[in-house]
């Protein structure tokens, strides 16, 4: 596991919160009131593996793929960055503020790539 000093962890978070606010932010202007995205189902795997591989862990994997779509229904509605990021952290404990916007942003690449796309194009990163 890598270790990162303080000011590294805060650039870090900041960055990651940057990217998930922005994925938030940006997407109203582009969603249809009432109507999500459709989640993609076969990138479930890429989904589970990302999570593992930024060092997020889950006891149940349909839990992890259940929230991870919720995230993008969330988002699509038009919840603010760092209320969906509150969300995951009153949903799950354990989670830190990292690992909310790592999973949301993980979310939005696997399941919902079109509101990740708009973001990117908003110059949300």
């Amino acid at each position: 596991m890598m270790r990162h000093t303080g000011k590294q962890s805060m650039k870090l978070l900041l960055a990651l919160l940057g990217v998930a606010t922005s994925i938030a932010v940006a997407v109203p202007a582009h969603a249809i009131p009432g109507e999500d995205e459709e989640p993609v189902d076969d990138n479930t795997e890429s989904f589970l593996s990302d999570l593992h591989t930024v060092g997020l862990s889950f006891q149940d994997p349909n839990h992890a793929i259940s929230a991870g779509k919720a995230v993008c229904g969330l988002m699509s509605r038009g919840v603010s960055g760092l209320q969906l990021l509150s969300d995951l952290q009153d949903n799950n404990p354990g989670l830190t503020s990292t690992g909310a916007a790592q999973f949301a942003t993980i979310s939005a690449k696997a399941y919902c790539p079109r509101q990740l796309q708009a973001a990117g194009g908003k110059g949300g990163g």
